[in-house]
C-alpha cells in the first residue's frame, strides 16, 4: 500500500513583487491574487487545497532589489506604481525588464496623475513591456483571474 498516494503534490509559488510608495497596491495584491485571495481553491492561510493552481507570494521591494533578483526568478509577476514623479525611471526599469525578461508579466499601476496624461502614459508604458495597467486596486480582482490562468496553464504543459 502506497502511503503517499493521498499526499497532494505541493503547488508552485508564484513570487508577485510590488514596486510601490505606499500600501494601496500591495495590499489589494495580496487580496486578491495573494494569501487573502478570494478563491475557492485555498483557504485562508493561502495554502492551495490541491485543485493544482499556483500560489501567488506577494511582497513589497524596490525596484533596485527587483532587478538584483530577477535573474534567479522563472515564473514571476512584477506590479509598477507609476506616479508624475517616477514615471521616467519606472519606465526605464520596465523597458530593461522587458527586454533582458521578457517571460516576466509585468503590470503598470498609474497613481497621481489626471485621466487625460493617464492615458497617454499607459500606452507608452505599454510599448515598453507591460501587459497591463491599473487605475483602481479593485482592477486586480479582475486581472488576478489571467494570471492565474497564465501560470495554471504553464504548469499542466510542463507535465507533457
Amino acid at each position: 500500500m502506497n502511503h503517499f498516494a493521498a499526499v497532494s503534490k505541493a503547488s508552485r509559488v508564484i513570487p508577485f513583487w510590488v514596486c510601490e510608495s505606499g500600501r494601496r497596491w500591495s495590499d489589494a495584491a495580496k487580496r486578491f491574487v495573494g494569501p487573502f485571495q478570494h478563491d475557492a481553491g485555498v483557504d485562508a492561510s493561502g495554502q492551495d487545497l490541491g485543485s493544482g493552481q499556483p500560489t501567488f507570494h506577494v511582497q513589497v521591494l524596490d525596484a533596485a532589489k527587483i532587478r538584483a533578483l530577477i535573474a534567479g526568478q522563472s515564473d514571476l509577476v512584477v506590479l509598477w506604481e507609476l506616479s508624475a514623479e517616477n514615471t521616467s525611471a519606472v519606465a526605464l526599469h520596465v523597458a530593461q525588464v522587458g527586454a533582458s525578461r521578457p517571460d516576466v508579466m509585468q503590470w503598470a499601476a498609474i497613481d497621481d496623475v489626471s485621466r487625460h496624461p493617464s492615458d497617454r502614459l499607459a500606452l507608452r508604458i505599454r510599448e515598453l513591456g507591460v501587459s497591463a495597467v491599473l487605475h483602481q486596486p479593485q482592477e486586480l480582482a479582475l486581472l488576478a483571474r489571467l494570471v492565474r490562468r497564465r501560470f495554471s496553464g504553464l504548469s499542466s504543459k510542463s507535465k507533457f
